[in-house]
């Protein structure tokens, strides 16, 4: 390696120095003819290989005096060019902006070609139709249990209604028959007053007319009182007279069963339901 530097480097070195001249050179003629804009600098490409230090000697010297040219010395009437500002930095121009580009329509998938139907499987078919048949089956019972069901508790309402109705029907009927029993009562009440009323009436006419038509003996005394049975037919005619207890002798008693007779026909009862064929007269003209 090193034998390669000594044999090569003094070439190197030249070659580079030759290069910094040439762009030196480029440099200040574009500053002197253009007005100063910012300029890239070219990019130089190479490889830059570290260079032992070499002795320079007349051969190289000489190679690279012939490579540099020395620049001719300009005429002195020519105006020397008024050399821009090394100070002024130059300003940057605008940087375009990039164009932008129409983002490309996004390509159409073809459409994939339909596949042809796979052969059916007859299994999978019995088992989808079995599936099919046990749904429709199971929907068919659904709908039977729930129709049932809603039948059944109409039923059940309905017969709570006819028993709540009949319930209220029986308390109608129970409070009816209760007011009629009560009416009952008391028209019995009043039935059974009018007819004890009519009863005593129809008792005082019979009395009244058995003693109107009795003669008094001279054995009977004072505080006479017997009990007269009486049998009669309807019409008020007597036909049986038989006497109970009696504080009378025979010919009084004999007296007042001529008065009995003499007294028929009996008056008629003010209400056919008070005639009686036997009953009992108290005689007692005294009292």
């Amino acid at each position: 390696m090193r034998g390669f530097w000594q044999e090569h480097g003094r070439s190197l070195l030249g070659s580079a120095v030759l290069h910094a001249a040439v762009i030196g050179a480029v440099w200040i003629i574009g500053s002197l003819s253009i007005p100063p804009k910012f300029v890239m600098p070219p990019t130089m490409e190479g490889y830059l290989v570290p260079a032992a230090p070499a002795r320079s000697t007349p051969s190289t010297q000489k190679a690279v005096s012939e490579a540099v040219p020395v620049p001719e010395a300009a005429p002195t009437d020519a105006k020397p060019e008024a050399k821009p500002k090394t100070d002024a930095k130059p300003k940057p121009e605008p940087k375009p902006e990039p164009k932008r580009e129409p983002r490309p329509e996004p390509k159409t998938r073809p459409k994939p070609e339909p596949k042809p139907d796979p052969k059916p499987d007859p299994l999978a078919q019995r088992r989808a139709a079995e599936q099919a048949a046990q749904a429709a089956k199971k929907q068919v019972e659904e709908a039977a249990n729930a129709k049932k069901q809603a039948a059944d508790a109409k039923r059940r309402e309905q017969e709570i209604t006819q028993k709540l109705n009949q319930a209220a029907e029986a308390d109608r009927r129970a409070a009816r028959d209760a007011q009629v029993s009560k009416e009952l009562v008391g028209e019995q009440k009043r039935a059974g007053a009018e007819h004890a009323s009519l009863r005593d009436r129809y008792g005082a006419e019979i009395k009244a007319r058995v003693e109107h038509a009795w003669t008094r003996p001279p054995t009977a005394k004072l505080g006479l009182k017997c009990e007269v049975l009486v049998t009669q037919v309807p019409g008020g005619t007597v036909t049986a007279v038989k006497f109970g207890q009696c504080n009378a002798d025979e010919a009084v008693q004999q007296s007042i069963s001529v008065a009995v007779f003499k007294a028929s026909p009996l008056p008629a009862p003010p209400d056919p339901s008070l005639f009686e064929r036997n009953f009992t007269l108290v005689f007692a003209p005294d009292a």
